[in-house]
């Protein structure tokens, strides 16, 4: 007996409950409790009962921003005070939010110049400490994974000749900023 595609793809990602958003069964990631208080609006950090123990999923299509796999609490998009760029389809999609950068920043300079100074120009900064990514992106860690993701995209569709169209989603685990240095320590 054959298992359906999308079952598979659930199965494989070996999620426990308490990891996967309950609205759509997508990848939630754990986010610290200052990106709760940083990114959530007033009306919506007055109805959470904690800031600690929150997800954000990362399903472009999924309304849910953050969810909480104990006590059962989720905020959605318009809770969050900033649009989130991974789940907007209109411009801009934002992509670095403690640099002001957008997707289509990214690809404009690609269709331009053939490449991007960005990805270079964010690290930099985070090498200097002017980067507050857990307050600033809703994600609640470093963009320089998904910069370099989106920037990938726009060099391929530039050298098959392809207009603009959504970058990947799909999270990565690479890191630029304050992170990588608390690992290091």
């Amino acid at each position: 007996m054959s298992v359906p595609a999308d079952e598979a793809i659930r199965s494989s990602r070996q999620q426990t409950p308490a990891t996967v958003c309950p609205l759509c069964g997508g990848k939630g990631k754990a986010v610290k409790p200052i990106t709760i208080l940083s990114l959530l609006t007033e009306e919506a950090k007055a109805l959470a009962s904690t800031s600690e123990g929150f997800r954000f999923c990362f399903t472009p299509s999924c309304d849910v921003a953050y969810f909480h796999p104990t006590n059962g609490e989720r905020f959605l998009r318009r809770d969050v005070r900033l649009p989130i760029g991974l789940k907007e389809k209109e411009s801009p999609r934002s992509v670095c939010y403690c640099f002001n950068h957008s997707v289509e920043e990214i690809e404009a300079e690609v269709a331009t110049t053939g490449t991007s100074r960005i990805p270079a120009d964010i690290a930099d900064k985070c090498r200097r400490g002017l980067d507050s990514c857990e307050e600033r992106n809703p994600k609640g860690s470093c963009c320089l994974s998904d910069v370099s993701r989106v920037l990938k995209e726009a060099l391929r569709r530039k050298s098959e000749g392809r207009s603009s169209s959504d970058a990947a989603t799909e999270p990565a685990q690479t890191n630029c900023c304050k992170e990588s240095e608390e690992k290091r320590s």
